[in-house]
This record gives C-alpha cells, sequence and structure tokens, in this order.
C-alpha cells in the first residue's frame, strides 16, 4: 500500500473500491471485461480522461464513495 491507498495504479484502486469483480465492475462502466483485465494488468495503470467520466458516473449510480485522489498516479 503506498501513500495511504489501497493499491499501487489508479486502475487497480478504483477496481479495488468498487467491490466487483471483473465482469460486474465492466459492466458497470459499460465496457468489455478484457478491457478492465488490460488495464489492471497495465504496469502504470493510468485511467484516459473518458474512463475516469465513465468511472465517476459509475460510483455514483452504485454509491461507490470514490475520492478523487483513487484516479490519478499515486505521488512518490
Amino acid at each position: 500500500m503506498r501513500g495511504g491507498l489501497p493499491t499501487d495504479t489508479p486502475w487497480r484502486r478504483v477496481f479495488h473500491k468498487f467491490k466487483m469483480n471483473q465482469s460486474q465492475f465492466a459492466k458497470a462502466l459499460g465496457k468489455d471485461r478484457s478491457k478492465i483485465s488490460r488495464a489492471l494488468a497495465d504496469e502504470k495503470g493510468l485511467i484516459n480522461g473518458r474512463d475516469q467520466e465513465l468511472i465517476i458516473k459509475a460510483a455514483k449510480a452504485n454509491k461507490v464513495a470514490l475520492p478523487p485522489d483513487y484516479l490519478v498516479p499515486a505521488v512518490k
């Protein structure tokens, strides 16, 4: 755990916060599960602006408290 956040990349932090499996998370975002799998496996796991918007909307719809710092890389 780095910088007080549960995992080391933005995608992994967000995924962890939703407490869903990859298929459920993909459905909540309107994405294919393979996109989520690749994003979680990516070394940097950066979230693009379009996906950030989808994540924020899904968080609101699923009543997930998502701090803004989960969407950006942790400062080392």
